[in-house]
């Protein structure tokens, strides 16, 4: 007689079948950053900026970086040289090479300057954030004004070669002209103000504190930049 075990069940009627063996459920933490929110942080940042800037942070916290801080340059020397009148004097192709190259290098140097400062002024007020993680912050808070480019378009449809006018004179006596120009401008406020609430997010995040402790890391080091060039603007002036 064998002394092999038996593969039979019980009765002799058959083999026993192999167990079930059934997988382990996917915790909730795993699943929190969808294949979406990886795929497209230029949507997700709207409304989940610090899910969004943690899954850039723990993936590559240098993913577009440069990218972003030249483009958001970009934006700042548009509204600048709007708000400067620039196209009371210079010509559209002239206020457009301004922007683009001018404002591009301003953005990779604002960037390079603001890391620096706010690592050292979150560091000040207990943030643990590296400072390729402040740079990442930094960068992906321009996503909003980025998208606000697009208002560019009608907004140039509308004045034409009135574009960079603070006030342009060609839509005055129109109403359904100056109703148009004023909703651009609110659209471009809000944008505005809501991209610098993902700022405060986003810094916050990647110090591991709240967007209020990044607002007072935000105004000291707005104290550390602003005061020295004041006081280098005032010596000149003395000396002219």
């Amino acid at each position: 007689m064998s002394d092999s075990p038996s593969m039979e069940g019980p009765g002799g009627y058959g083999a026993v079948p192999p167990p079930v063996v059934t997988p382990p459920p996917i915790p909730a933490s795993t699943s929190a950053h969808g294949p979406n929110e990886a795929a497209s942080p230029w949507l997700s940042i709207w409304t989940r900026p610090r899910a969004t800037l943690r899954l850039i942070l723990d993936t590559d916290p240098r993913r577009g970086v440069l990218r972003l801080a030249a483009l958001g340059g970009i934006v700042e020397s548009l509204s600048l040289a709007t708000r400067e009148g620039l196209g009371d004097t210079y010509s559209i192709p002239v206020v457009l090479a301004f922007a683009t190259a001018g404002g591009a290098a301003a953005g990779l140097l604002g960037i390079i300057i603001f890391t620096a400062v706010l690592s050292l002024t979150g560091r000040w007020l207990g943030g643990r954030g590296r400072r390729v993680d402040v740079m990442a912050a930094l960068a992906w808070a321009n996503v909003p004004g980025i998208w606000g480019l697009l208002l560019w378009l009608p907004r140039a449809a509308l004045l034409g070669g009135e574009i960079f006018h603070p006030a342009p004179a060609g839509i005055q006596g129109n109403p359904p002209a100056l109703l148009l120009y004023g909703l651009l401008q609110i659209v471009q406020l809000l944008i505005a103000l809501w991209g610098f609430a993902i700022s405060l997010k986003c810094l916050g995040e990647a110090h591991a504190f709240s967007a209020w402790r990044a607002l007072g890391a935000l105004i000291l080091g707005g104290f550390i930049v602003i005061v020295p060039i004041g006081l280098v603007v005032m010596a000149v002036q003395s000396l002219v």
